[in-house]
């Protein structure tokens, strides 16, 4: 299905997309791919960034939050879904993929500590920072390692719960990278992933949609947002069952406008943007992309955040 041309007066993305290329090179960083080695370099050089300008406490997530106001303390909220949906359930040994700056893990492993965390990152940086974080805090119960989720380093059947939070999105191949999670799950254990998607296909966006879709990924170092749609069908023919599917859109708003508020001044000068883009890391400044469009992607409805559970199927 072809996107049908957008008429009539500019859509609020159109608006800011056409305020984006007075500041950015925006032709250029969409043809630009995000493989492996983009991924590690883009989260290499935000590193600090993060921690000033998103989570003193390095959270590389969106908070969950009640109500409207922006709290810090949402950033603990998805490691609090993760603790209520264990209870009852084995979870004696936990794998997170993409674990960033060790946010999640440092919040989880000392809370359970008769659980055997591990986690996988593939920027080398989170994996020195995270493994001398864990030394530092004394936290004993968390095996960190650098490698990639399309092929884990773990034997099969190795773990009761698998989670990721924000970065099974950077996923190439999803039938490769469920497929590993399948093997190193148990029977009966399941895979959480709290993350945001795109709602329908590009091909089926209006143009405008569909560009601020590409630049909001760009923007986060990934080559696009997964559907998320494609990835319930890939998780299925992977063996996996969905077992819960909750949005949490109206907890994430907080943040999402937040973010918007602290990119909107920088993007409101343009003379003054393309002197600190020369000044500044470039890395960084991208993601000015995902903070100004993801807003109104979210209010037009092609990008949505949710909480998947997918159980595999006990023998």
């Amino acid at each position: 299905m072809s996107p049908t041309p957008t008429t009539g007066r500019p859509t609020e993305l159109r608006r800011r997309i056409t305020k984006l290329e007075k500041v950015f090179q925006l032709d250029a960083i969409a043809a630009q791919s995000m493989g492996p080695e983009q991924i590690a370099e883009h989260y290499e050089n935000c590193f600090g960034a993060y921690r000033r300008r998103h989570s003193r406490e390095g959270s590389l997530h969106l908070a969950l939050n009640e109500g409207r106001r922006f709290n810090e303390a949402g950033f603990n909220g998805q490691a609090e879904r993760l603790r209520k949906l264990w209870v009852g359930q084995p979870h004696g040994d936990v794998l997170e993929l993409g674990f960033g700056q060790g946010y999640n893990l440092s919040a989880l492993a000392p809370a359970l500590p008769g659980t055997r965390f591990s986690g996988v990152d593939i920027t080398p940086g989170h994996v020195a920072h995270v493994q001398a974080m864990l030394a530092d805090r004394g936290i004993a119960n968390v095996q960190a390692r650098q490698g990639d989720f399309h092929a884990l380093p773990w034997p099969a059947a190795h773990f009761d719960q698998v989670y990721s939070i924000e970065a099974f999105c950077y996923a190439r191949h999803l039938p490769t990278a469920l497929a590993e999670v399948a093997r190193v799950l148990r029977p009966g254990g399941a895979l959480t992933l709290i993350d945001g998607y795109l709602t329908r296909q590009p091909q089926a966006m209006q143009p405008d949609e569909a560009q601020a879709a590409l630049l909001a990924a760009k923007g986060m170092a990934m080559d696009g947002i997964p559907v998320e749609s494609e990835l319930l069908h890939a998780a299925a023919a992977a063996g996996f069952v969905l077992e819960r599917h909750t949005s949490l859109n109206a907890q994430v708003r907080p943040n999402v406008q937040q973010l918007e508020r602290k990119v909107r001044l920088f993007v409101g000068w343009p003379w003054l943007a393309r002197r600190l883009l020369r000044r500044l890391n470039p890395l960084v400044m991208r993601n000015v992309l995902a903070g100004y469009l993801m807003g109104p992607a979210m209010e037009c409805g092609i990008w949505t955040y949710s909480e998947l559970v997918l159980r595999k199927p006990a023998r």
